[in-house]
């Protein structure tokens, strides 16, 4: 209750909040039908749920509740797992999202710098920027997934402009670090001025926050949310993941019933609007299994805590047991860093896991009890493979994007380099390789498609 009055500034009940967010909601063709004539009682449970199909179906305006003039932003999903779903945010929604960000975090001052690698087309990269905007900061916009910040020029940016806060993919620190190890810099001092990682986009489990505060010498800060959700929890100074119900009520339902499960218990977590004026969203399952501890936290927030283990479609079921990418990176970081390394992947196999990891040197490396115990942890069965330098990572892919110019159908070639005589040549500008580095190239390949193969033959005779 205190975070609604402290987000909405009157002295409305939850219910009245809830009821008007509902109604508003109403105003989009989509819940104009799909709630027709229902009425929120104060139960939201006899409320029909909404789907990613639901949102996939009204693309793109039956979930809008404004003109789309009157929207601040639109963004789309990749499409990959099918049609993209049509994201409207409105601005006032976006500031809200972005003073909590300033709230909890005290690390974000007016003199801190701010290096954004989230995608421009993600909203989430939006709260940041807001969030840079109020706390009187400076704001670089560096989407990890442009051609023209690339990963070695992202790490330039740490080093040449004493960026204090970074907000990235979790993945990023870890290939950030491959690119200051191979170009022979420290980390510790290229980026000393560095205090706080925002994380989000993926699973954080404890393991893999463990590395990256120890590489990095700064605290990780878990960002939650979707893009069609937006943002809905932050992690505080306890590294405890606090949902934010100044924005969002939340559900936790079972996975085969739909029923509330009790707390402690996992569940699909499940949200309802309360300040989304752009595309209100009514029991939305957001398809994520969480957790809610129940438990204080010692920071004084009163957001819900949270376990976030990915999504409940993508858990791991083999021989009448389950684990979760969460689990399982939770494992595997804490494994791979008796060794030193950060690269390593794995593999899900009918039997088991298999897991890539490179070590200095492969042919000594076992190490047979904590193979046990990593896979004691996990629950499956665990095959590892000890690889070379550049075997799961190729650290060079890391500074081969092409150089973007401007787009130009006029080329002087008066003294130039470059004598481009198209329009994608004039555009683009692709690496050149020289021979030791296309036969590292073409030799790692062809290990790759031998293990490919292997891999696959073992399959098939398992």
């Amino acid at each position: 209750m205190d975070a609604i009055r402290r987000t909405f500034g009157r002295g409305e009940s939850r219910a009245d909040v809830l009821r008007e967010a509902i109604e508003r909601a109403r105003r989009s063709p989509f819940y104009a039908e799909h709630l027709a004539e229902l009425r929120y009682t104060g139960d939201l449970t006899r409320l029909p749920l909404t789907t990613k199909e639901h949102l996939r179906d009204a693309s793109p305006f039956g979930m809008l509740a404004v003109p789309a003039a009157k929207a601040w932003h639109y963004h789309e999903s990749s499409g990959t797992t099918g049609e993209p779903i049509s994201t409207w945010c409105g601005l006032e929604e976006l500031r809200r999202m972005a003073a909590i960000v300033v709230r909890m975090v005290p690390e974000l001052k007016h003199d801190t710098v701010l290096l954004n690698r989230f995608p421009l087309f993600a909203p989430v990269s939006f709260v940041f920027e807001e969030a840079m905007r109020l706390a009187g900061a400076c704001h670089i916009a560096a989407g990890n997934m442009t051609w023209d910040v690339p990963f070695d020029r992202a790490f330039g940016f740490i080093r040449r402009l004493g960026v204090t806060a970074m907000s990235v993919l979790p993945l990023e620190p870890i290939l950030l670090r491959e690119v200051a190890l191979l170009q022979g810099l420290d980390l510790a001092r290229e980026a000393a001025a560095l205090e706080v990682i925002f994380a989000g986009g993926a699973v954080l489990p404890p393991g893999m926050r463990r590395v990256i505060e120890k590489d990095w010498n700064a605290r990780v800060v878990e960002i939650y949310g979707s893009n069609e959700t937006m943002l809905m929890g932050v992690g505080c100074r306890q590294g405890r993941l606090h949902l934010c119900t100044e924005l969002l009520e939340f559900e936790v339902l079972d996975p085969l019933t739909h029923a509330p499960v009790a707390v402690g218990e996992p569940g699909i977590l499940t949200i309802t609007s309360l300040v989304h004026e752009a595309m209100p969203l009514v029991r939305y399952v957001t398809g994520d299994y969480v957790r809610l501890t129940g438990e204080s936290c010692e920071c004084g927030e009163s957001g819900p805590v949270a376990q976030v283990f990915g999504r409940h479609d993508e858990r791991i079921e083999m021989g009448g047991r389950q684990t979760t990418a969460y689990a399982v990176l939770d494992a595997a970081y804490d494994f791979v860093d008796r060794f030193g390394s950060r690269a390593f992947f794995v593999i899900v196999r009918q039997q088991g896991l298999h897991l890539l990891l490179e070590v200095p040197d492969p042919e000594r490396a076992s190490d047979r009890d904590a193979e046990r115990h990593l896979a004691e942890r996990i629950g499956v069965p665990v095959t590892i493979e000890y690889l070379r330098h550049n075997e799961v990572l190729d650290r060079t892919a890391m500074f081969r994007g092409p150089k973007i110019y401007k787009p130009s159908q006029i080329a002087d070639w008066r003294g130039a380099v470059r004598k481009p005589i198209t329009i994608m040549e004039a555009l683009l500008e692709w690496p050149r390789f020289d021979a030791k580095t296309l036969w590292h190239l073409v030799l790692r390949q062809i290990r790759n498609a031998r293990r490919r193969r292997r891999l696959a033959k073992e399959e098939q005779n398992s």
